[in-house]
């Protein structure tokens, strides 16, 4: 398909109408960013709250910078610790203990959504997916049907969680709302910058972060332990980091990096080489993360979105090779390590929680398998994690909080009900991103929507081996692009019918 002027859909600005325009949004989104920085830096969460006002305008008066926002904190920007461990959520769950730089803005993009709403200025949310709608839903029903078994610390920690989930689920029905058709063209310029910037920053920040456990002697433990690796914070333990464990960093990296590679070859001039920019800085991110499932996950991603043909494969394995050798010889601590982690797929012995005969274990004896008053029901979003802690650690000869296996956690947490909507919504997902691709003329679109399309492919895969579909730093970038592309669609096919 031969690559198209947006020009064809849309009237082009001149440079010096851009800069004019732009002024005042790009000195609010350098303020929203130095906001949050302080905030981090003196460990105050509450300061967050003074990035809603500017962060208010720019979803009413420039919304696709509050989206590029999005596109850059939520993969990167480090999270606060809302409160101490005062519900136990240590033991049981931390995805509702944190505050980072994104919540503020997609507060504030829900604010002005349901603002237009109740002021008639906007008609309805797109709510495409419906499976999602399905499952917002679904969700605080079963905690509700669960709040007199559990008590009221795991009752709340399940609440926190699903309203961490929503915050970032809710992205691909809010951007298609608040996106006008005259900020479309910025917002594909502005996106294509942004994924080539959190993709390469993203790999900077693992590369200081490897250099700096070699150079502390932690590596060969955070390479063999993910929970405690470097990615996490392991430096500081009582600051986190923005990645919070090689798994979801890994993943991230091929979610952003599947798109980069079809920008690079879908596209022409400039987004030709920020997606092969991108795609370097994704291939070392997955290869630092030491994680063998977005590694797999990447594989069938990138496999999906680029047809490889036999040159390129023996070009790659070339390469591979001589990089391996390059750290063999170079820095041999990590290749030991690094061999050492993958040897323990096999070896149950090696790690309680790292061979793939010991997951398998846990899949196989799964508490799903247990049929109880719950088991169609479900127990409340990540109510496994303490309700499955005993089953699991008569398993595991210790104590694992996790099923390694997405499709059992949604088992037990909304039933089966909530796995087949999980599944339809995968399902959904892939049909549409595949028949946009397919249609869209626009080039930049078009590479966005196959993009998407092969990173869908890539966290069903790693949802067989944990749980990234719950992790919002892999869900609220994939979200936020999947908004991007719906809303660019929409106005696309608008141009081309008047």
């Amino acid at each position: 398909m031969s690559a198209l002027s947006p020009s064809v859909f849309w009237p082009q600005v001149s440079a010096e109408s851009r800069r004019r325009a732009s002024l005042v949004p790009n000195l609010l989104s350098v303020a929203i960013l130095s906001m949050g920085l302080v905030a981090w830096y003196f460990e105050i969460p509450l300061a967050l709250a003074a990035v809603l006002p500017p962060a208010l305008w720019l979803a009413t008066a420039a919304p696709e910078r509050l989206v590029a926002l999005l596109l850059l904190t939520t993969p990167l920007f480090p999270v606060l610790r809302l409160a101490e461990d005062r519900l136990n959520m240590q033991q049981v769950s931390t995805k509702g203990a944190f505050l980072s730089l994104d919540d503020p803005l997609v507060t504030a993009l829900a604010t002005i959504a349901i603002w237009r709403l109740l002021t008639r200025r906007q008609s309805r949310l797109p709510l495409f997916p419906s499976a999602l709608a399905g499952l917002a839903c679904l969700y605080p029903l079963v905690i509700a049907l669960n709040a007199l078994r559990l008590d009221p610390a795991q009752s709340l920690v399940s609440l926190l969680a699903y309203l961490k989930w929503l915050q970032y689920a809710a992205l691909i029905f809010l951007i298609p709302a608040l996106l006008p058709a005259r900020s479309i063209p910025g917002m594909l310029r502005l996106f294509r910058r942004a994924l080539a910037l959190s993709l390469s920053l993203s790999a900077a920040c693992a590369v200081y972060e490897v250099a700096e456990s070699l150079r502390t002697g932690s590596y060969t433990y955070a390479a063999r332990f993910p929970r405690a690796s470097a990615f996490f914070g392991t430096l500081d333990p009582l600051r986190f980091g923005a990645s919070e464990d090689p798994v979801n960093f890994g993943c991230f990296m091929m979610v952003a990096g599947s798109i980069a590679l079809s920008y690079s070859s879908r596209c022409n001039g400039r987004g030709v080489l920020s997606g092969t920019a991108g795609v370097l800085a994704a291939l070392l991110g997955v290869l630092l993360s030491v994680s063998r499932t977005p590694m797999l996950a990447a594989a069938v991603s990138f496999l999906k979105v680029q047809k490889i043909r036999s040159a390129r494969i023996l070009l790659v394995v070339f390469l591979a090779i001589f990089s391996a050798g390059l750290i063999h010889l170079f820095l041999p601590s990590v290749w030991q390590s690094t061999f050492e982690r993958f040897e323990a797929i096999l070896d149950w012995d090696a790690n309680l929680e790292s061979s793939a005969e010991s997951r398998l274990n846990i899949a196989l004896n799964a508490p799903v398998f247990q049929v109880d008053a719950y088991w169609i029901a479900g127990h409340g979003h990540s109510a496994y994690r303490f309700v499955a802690e005993e089953h699991l650690s008569r398993i595991t000869r210790g104590v694992s909080r996790s099923l390694y296996n997405f499709f059992l956690t949604v088992w037990y947490d909304l039933g089966l009900a909530g796995t087949a909507l999980w599944i339809a919504l995968f399902v959904q997902l892939l049909r549409k991103f595949r028949t946009l691709a397919a249609e869209i003329r626009h080039p930049e679109i078009q590479a966005l929507a196959f993009g998407l399309w092969g990173a869908t492919w890539g966290i069903l895969t790693a949802a067989f081996f944990g749980e990234t579909p719950y992790n919002w730093r892999v869900m609220g970038f994939y979200y936020t692009a999947a908004g991007v592309c719906l809303a660019a669609a929409h106005w696309e096919r608008r141009s081309l019918a008047r």
